[in-house]
């Protein structure tokens, strides 16, 4: 058995190419060579790949193998100097943050207007402050006036202790226990699961009420404990407790029963794991519920081979239904007459809800009246939230002189059956008209110290109404800002974190615009905080650890053949790649060409380095891919001449060579004992070496079949009559002359008319993720071809889709339409040409030498393409020369573009 190596380097193209290489010959019978390479390949199928981001091995088409490192993790990774995020390897950033949180700083590092004022709370324009409401913080209490609620429900009233205004509501439970669920027994039984009391921890008394269940996987599955005699539940309300086992979820809960034969059912509510008070609304069982039958406690979920729900401390009631609100006011007199826009007049109150227990909700309440009119505003926050502020503009009413009554109020919803608590507090109740003008605040060039990539900015103000605070940046490189450096500025107009898109410099200004189209009212502006960041300078590394070739796989292994690397590398950016097997590193030139490595153990290593500190090169994938020997493929025939026609007279010798392939194309044996051979030509034969002695004159076949195999080659001999030879050899030698004319005017003919006839119809080019980057065509009405154009790209798309662009198989040929598709994979796209006619011989040549020719002018673009064609607007004239009827030459290149 003879070693050789087909060069395809894991990618798809055209018909292998035999390339003799040195390797020891192995001598083995076909069935032991075939039964060792069939448990090779068993084996190495059987064994599990690992997952994760340790090296995966996948099966190629070509007797090739492909060994994969991603970045997910750094499992099975060195990593020094480099982030690993989002499936990628790449130099990690160095945070800058500018923060400004207080109004001294922003004071400190620039100016402010005469109409702008700092206080705690930020830089606010200048007002009058003047509170037109009286003992606002309830020092004493006594100009307010204290109202309970219609119904005594909420109370109000003065605290002297803290000195604020108190809200409350307490009542109490209205449910009272219906069954303990402590014993069960002849009470309940399991409907679809099994009933069961447990005495272990229950949530009340001495028992609880299980239920062992399983749940199919369709939709409507469900499992319950029934009540084996009716019940009367009159009442509205059942609470219960229900404990679901964490393996039972997700689970819901409800309850259904049958009043005469109609079932009713109450809304399912959601578990969560851990013990809950689960409120049913009972009326959704009817209006009349005295004699419930087959009363069930159901959950419902699907796909749950076991589970265990327990519930406990079933009680029954009417709910507490009822909306009160309570109120403190106070009359207040206003001398002079102010505008009716927004923010003439504003009441701010401060206000808490330290306990707010078994009730729907509790709402604040402010509403300023007076006789042309009333207007009202609410507020809420969660229990136990602290003490908030709430503004409510009350300018529409309050624009004319005279009496207003301010009243604020806490309005409480109730409907529940147990115990409610509430607590509401009040204080520092305002009523302003203020009186304000436009300020602007401006900082100095602020030194960053090195350029810098700015990410975001944060602003913390407050512009509502009539107000608005305009928030700007502007970046630079010198510390004049105006200068040509300098950027414009970026607005923000809401206060929040937002994305910078400010060009990367060393300088930063800020600046800050305070408007109000009312006097009265004013933004504040508080707190101002912008993230940058840069690359780090030092060069990062990953490596590998060491691979080893799969014990299963040495018998047939022969060699390492490429380095490929999915990977981004933007200009002032690198990344190198080195090998070894544990004890020495060499580097992988920019082809990736590893094919003079072949050491059973490798592992690899990249270094990550940039010149430019905004940018850095991005690792996500590392494949290195090695050959080995594979089962026969295919059988092909040489011969003198080849691959031109063979014509011999009738006793003439062909020696014909056999050749067995596999996948690969890595050569299996040819070896004329390894093959039989045969011929139809009844007075010709062919030997064991090979050697077709020709017979009668016509047209005949030799065949060739792999010994052990059913594989075969045939290939076609025409024989000339002895005469017929000597008379075209020697007979007509007058006429030699006149066919060397004929045959240099048939070439010329052949340049400029057969070639004609076999032009490329279309080009496509398209991105390794499916996209069509590029399209060309020599038909003169493309554009009306929309059809045919559709049909070829979908075809084609299928085409990849089927092979997996991953593969590093040979894919170079396939038909589309009834006409020749020739396909070509570069690094970054593939390139797909249609023919129509006969495909020239040089066809796979010239796409190779094109599709160079395109990653060479244009991989960079194709790299980073974004999908938008104007990023790839010389690449349809660029094109043109390829789908000319003239054969393709690479164009020079001038200061780095293609002439």
């Amino acid at each position: 058995m003879e070693g050789s190596w087909a060069g395809s380097r894991g990618k798809w193209g055209g018909m292998a190419v035999l390339v003799q290489r040195p390797s020891r010959a192995h001598r083995f019978d076909a069935i032991g060579l075939f039964a060792l390479l069939a448990v090779s390949l068993l084996l190495a199928f059987l064994t599990p790949p690992v997952r994760g981001d340790l090296p995966t091995e996948i099966e190629n088409r070509d007797a090739s193998r492909t060994v994969t490192w991603t970045m997910g993790t750094a499992a099975g990774l060195a990593v020094q100097g480099v982030d690993l995020a989002g499936g990628n390897a790449s130099l990690p950033w160095t945070a800058h943050n500018l923060s400004w949180d207080r109004p001294g700083e922003f004071a400190a590092n620039g100016s402010l207007d005469p109409t702008l004022t700092m206080g705690a709370a930020g830089i606010a324009l200048r007002a009058d402050t003047a509170n037109h409401i009286v003992d606002g913080d309830f020092v004493s209490g006594t100009p307010w006036t204290f109202e309970p609620s219609a119904h005594g429900n909420v109370s109000a009233a003065w605290d002297t202790g803290t000195a604020t205004a108190v809200f409350r509501h307490d009542s109490p439970k209205t449910e009272s226990s219906w069954d303990h669920l402590d014993v069960n027994a002849g009470v309940w039984a399991g409907v679809n699961g099994v009933a069961w009391t447990n005495t272990t921890k229950p949530h009340e008394g001495t028992g609880m009420l299980g239920l062992n269940f399983s749940l199919g996987p369709g939709p409507g599955a469900w499992a319950g404990v029934q009540h084996l005699a009716p019940v009367n539940w009159s009442s509205d309300r059942m609470v219960v407790w229900v404990l679901p086992s964490n393996s039972s979820l997700p689970l819901t809960f409800n309850v259904t029963a049958y009043v005469g034969a109609t079932l009713y059912g109450t809304a399912p509510r959601a578990l969560v794991a851990g013990w809950q008070e689960v409120s049913v609304d009972l009326t959704e069982l009817g209006p009349v519920r005295d004699a419930l039958i087959s009363l069930t406690l159901r959950v419902n979920g699907q796909g749950i081979p076991s589970g265990t729900v327990y519930v406990d401390d079933l009680r029954l009631g009417n709910a507490k239904q009822f909306e009160e609100t309570a109120r403190v006011r106070q009359s207040v007199v206003k001398a002079n007459a102010t505008s009716p826009a927004l923010g003439s007049g504003v009441v701010r109150v401060n206000w808490s809800t330290p306990t707010a227990t078994g009730i729907v909700r509790v709402i604040g309440i402010v509403n300023v009246t007076s006789t042309s009119g009333s207007i009202l505003r609410t507020f809420s926050a969660a229990p136990g939230s602290g003490w908030r502020p709430f503004f409510a503009d009350v300018s529409a009413t309050t624009a004319l002189p005279g009496l207003y009554e301010v009243s604020v109020g806490i309005d409480v919803i109730a409907d529940n059956t147990s115990v409610s608590s509430v607590e509401a507090r009040i204080d520092d109740v305002s009523l302003v008209f203020p009186n304000r003008h436009n300020g602007t605040y401006l900082s100095n060039a602020v030194a960053l110290g090195t350029a810098s990539e700015f990410l975001g900015v944060t602003w913390a103000f407050d512009a509502s109404g009539p107000t608005t605070l305009w928030a700007a940046l502007r970046t630079g490189n010198d510390s004049s800002p105006g200068s040509p450096t300098w950027s414009a500025w970026q607005f923000w107009t809401a206060a929040g974190t937002y994305a910078a898109t400010l060009p990367s410099a060393s300088f930063l200004q800020a600046r800050v615009d305070l408007t109000t189209t009312n006097a009265s009212a004013s933004p504040n502006l508080a707190a101002m905080a912008v993230a940058t960041r840069h690359r780090s300078m030092q060069s990062g590394s990953v490596a590998s650890g060491v691979f080893t070739i799969p014990a299963a796989e040495l018998a047939t292994f022969r060699n390492w053949r490429i380095l490929e690397a999915r990977s981004r590398t933007p200009a002032g950016t690198s990344i190198s790649f080195a090998i070894g097997d544990g004890t020495y590193w060499k580097p992988v030139g920019s082809d990736g060409n590893i094919t003079d490595t072949n050491s059973t153990m490798i592992r690899w290593s990249a270094t990550l380095a940039t010149t430019n500190g905004l940018v850095t090169p991005t690792l996500e994938r590392v494949d290195l891919v090695y050959e080995y020997l594979g089962l026969p493929a295919r059988v092909e025939l040489r011969w003198p001449g080849w691959p031109s026609p063979i014509v011999v007279p009738s006793g003439g010798v062909v020696r014909f060579t056999a050749v067995a392939l596999d996948a690969g194309s890595h050569v299996i044996s040819k070896e004329p004992n390894r093959f039989d051979w045969n011929t139809n030509d009844s007075h010709g034969q062919v030997g064991i070496d090979g050697s077709y002695r020709a017979g009668e004159a016509g047209d005949h076949i030799v065949n060739v079949t792999f010994v052990g195999t059913t594989l075969s080659a045939t290939v076609h001999v025409r024989v000339l009559a002895a005469g017929t030879w000597i008379d075209a050899m020697i007979g007509y030698a007058p006429y030699w002359l006149a066919v060397l004319t004929l045959g240099a005017v048939g070439y010329t003919g052949y340049r400029f008319g057969i070639r004609r006839t076999s032009s490329i119809d279309d080009v496509f080019l398209i991105s390794k993720d499916g996209r069509l980057m590029m399209h060309n065509t020599r038909r003169m009405r493309a554009d009306r071809d929309a059809d045919i154009l559709s049909g070829m790209l979908t075809a084609i798309l299928s085409f990849l889709k089927d092979a997996d662009p991953e593969e590093n198989g040979e894919l170079r040929r396939f038909e589309v339409g009834g006409k020749t598709t020739l396909l070509e994979r570069g690094p970054h796209a593939y390139l797909v040409a249609v023919y129509s006619g006969k495909v020239p011989r040089r066809a796979g040549k010239n796409l190779r030498r094109f599709m160079t020719s395109l990653e060479t002018n244009f991989g960079d673009a194709f790299a980073r393409w974004s999908g938008d064609p104007e990023d790839l607007q010389d690449l349809k004239a660029f094109t043109g020369r390829f789908v000319s009827p003239f054969r393709f030459r690479p164009p020079r290149r001038m200061n780095g573009r293609a002439s």
